[in-house]
C-alpha cells in the first residue's frame, strides 16, 4: 500500500512522519527505512530505523528514484515499511509524475509486501481524485 501525507512546506509533514515511524518501529517484524534528501533528521529517528540521505546517491529524476527503491528492496527482503519524506526533493519530480511513481510503488508493494508512506507538498484538495483515498488524515 502507498499512503500520502499531504501539506505545504512548514505544515509539519516531516515531524508527523518521524512520529509515525518512531511509534510504529516496535510493531513490525521486518525492517523500516526512512528516505530523505538530507541528513537533517537522522537523530530524530529511532536507531532501529535505517535512515538514507538520497542526495548522497545523486538521484535526479523519478526513474532513478524508482530504481533506487527497487535496489533497496532487492538487497534486503526484510524491508517492510519505507517512509519517503519529500518525493519532489528526492526525485525532482512534480505533481505530473506523482501518479506514475505511485503506480510503480504499488507494484513493488504488492509483489514484495512492502508498504510506503510518502509526503508530498500539496494539500489534500490538490491531489488527483484517483489518489485521494491514499491520503492519511
Amino acid at each position: 500500500m502507498v499512503q500520502l501525507v499531504c501539506g505545504h512546506n512548514g505544515t509539519g509533514k516531516t515531524k508527523r512522519m518521524i512520529e509515525m515511524a518512531n511509534n510504529y518501529i516496535d510493531g513490525i517484524q521486518g525492517k523500516m527505512v526512512f528516505l530523505e534528501a538530507s541528513n537533517r533528521h537522522i537523530f530524530d529517528l529511532d536507531y532501529k530505523i535505517r535512515y538514507i540521505n538520497t542526495k548522497e546517491f545523486g538521484l535526479t529524476n523519478d526513474e532513478q528514484f524508482q530504481g533506487f527503491v527497487c535496489g533497496l528492496i532487492a538487497t534486503d527482503y526484510d524491508v517492510e515499511l519505507v517512509y519517503i519524506d519529500g518525493l519532489y526533493k528526492i526525485a525532482q519530480a512534480n505533481m505530473d509524475k506523482l501518479e506514475t511513481v505511485i503506480q510503480r510503488l504499488d507494484f513493488l508493494s504488492k509483489k514484495f509486501d512492502v508498504d510506503f508512506v510518502m509526503s508530498v507538498n500539496h494539500d489534500k484538495e490538490a491531489v488527483p481524485e484517483v489518489l485521494k483515498d491514499r491520503v492519511i488524515s
